[in-house]
């Protein structure tokens, strides 16, 4: 029997005609390469309707496509650009003899609204993610969708949710559907049952690109940073990340304005093998990002034994109920920020023993083995055969 094949649509997905953007949906595609044909369409905006021409790339884990749709700024006729993008999917996928089981969709207010037409048009089930980021601005700001999204999610076989913390939001605009809906962490590499915590150093990490320096909360991570250090002058951070040479130049600008040029250190971009080998000598990881969908790098720290930061309402937020592992504070609050710092510096050494003692919990929470199993098992019910 020939394995069941998976048509991916995401927007987030790197190609080699694109920056390169996050790479869980990348990664969490490659763990399936085992079990599943994975065919993904890798959606990219355009705002002129020219020069959008599907193009096959190559792809160790999947049959790839780079895909350039026309869609206006700003979600302007959001609905009918994902329509037409799905009418040219379902053209391009015909005329290369690809029929999928089952369409996956990771996110809901973009590629969901492509996934629904493509799935009925296969008569497949229809898997989405939810994010929590675009979708958040797309119930917001567009109430003549949310009667759509209600019904797309409604004929949804699965609903996973990536970010824990936007169950709230959603569910003020969908029914609760529980027999449909999962937590589906991202998949981070240094996942282990046990943690061990290494001795810290002196210093405390950011890790972001540059280029996102608004979303990333930069400009509160120094203030708050420089009102810590007034306290506590041995306090020094790295941020890792690459980004333009105009955007290096505005953060080393901040840097310096906020009287930070001797504590702040502009590493520049690693490779991830070596941003998992330094982690765990940092004091802790501080990003309080202003929308974070999920944020890799907290898992990653966390089981490399460091305690975080991050924003209430975002990121990994509602993962880790209970445990006094991390602080989450309010957007845009430098004095909470501050406060954070020198709380996670003082008391590093109990936050990193609770880590530790949190091991086998946060394994459980985000062990990708346990992850991808129960999505295989959902798949296999979905389409009522086993892979």
């Amino acid at each position: 029997m020939s394995r069941p094949t998976i048509l991916h649509l995401a927007v987030d997905f790197n190609t080699p005609q694109r920056p390169r953007t996050t790479t869980a949906i990348e990664w969490f595609v490659e763990a399936l390469d085992a079990d599943f044909d994975n065919v993904v369409v890798a959606y990219l905006r355009r705002s002129r309707p020219g020069g959008l021409t599907a193009q096959l790339c190559e792809s160790g884990h999947a049959r790839l496509y780079h895909f350039p749709f026309f869609g206006l700024p700003l979600g302007l006729g959001l609905l009918p650009a994902m329509r037409a993008a799905a009418r040219r999917t379902i053209r391009r996928l015909e005329q290369d003899g690809i029929r999928p089981d089952l369409v996956h969709a990771h996110k809901l207010t973009f590629e969901g609204l492509a996934g629904w037409y493509v799935a009925r048009h296969f008569g497949v089930p229809l898997f989405i993610s939810l994010r929590g980021e675009v979708e958040t601005k797309v119930f917001r700001m567009k109430p003549n969708l949310r009667g759509f999204l209600r019904r797309l999610c409604a004929d949804a076989a699965r609903l996973y949710f990536v970010s824990a913390w936007f169950r709230d939001e959603y569910h003020r605009y969908v029914p609760a559907q529980p027999d449909k809906e999962r937590l589906l962490p991202n998949i981070v590499r240094n996942i282990a049952p046990t943690i061990e915590p290494q001795p810290a150093g002196d210093r405390f990490v950011c890790v972001m690109n540059l280029d996102t320096w608004k979303r990333k909360g930069l400009r509160w991570l120094l203030e708050g940073f420089a009102r810590a250090a007034a306290s506590e002058p041995a306090l020094r951070l790295d941020i890792i990340g690459g980004g333009s040479a105009q955007s290096r130049g505005i953060a080393e600008r901040m840097i310096a304005e906020a009287g930070l040029s001797q504590r702040v250190t502009l590493v520049g971009r690693l490779a991830n093998a070596e941003l998992l080998a330094r982690l765990p000598g940092y004091r802790g990881l501080l990003m309080p990002s202003l929308n974070e969908t999920f944020g890799m790098v907290y898992v990653e720290a966390l089981f490399a034994g460091i305690p975080i930061l991050f924003t209430q309402g975002t990121a990994i937020d509602g993962y880790l109920d209970g445990l006094d592992v991390a602080h989450a504070v309010p957007p845009r609050d430098a004095a909470a920020i501050a406060s954070a710092v020198l709380d996670m510096h003082r008391r590093n050494d109990g936050l990193r023993a609770n880590i530790a003692a949190a091991a086998p919990r946060l394994f459980r929470t985000f062990d990708p083995a346990a992850a991808l199993a129960a999505y295989a098992a959902d798949v296999r019910a979905a389409i009522g055969r086993k892979a």
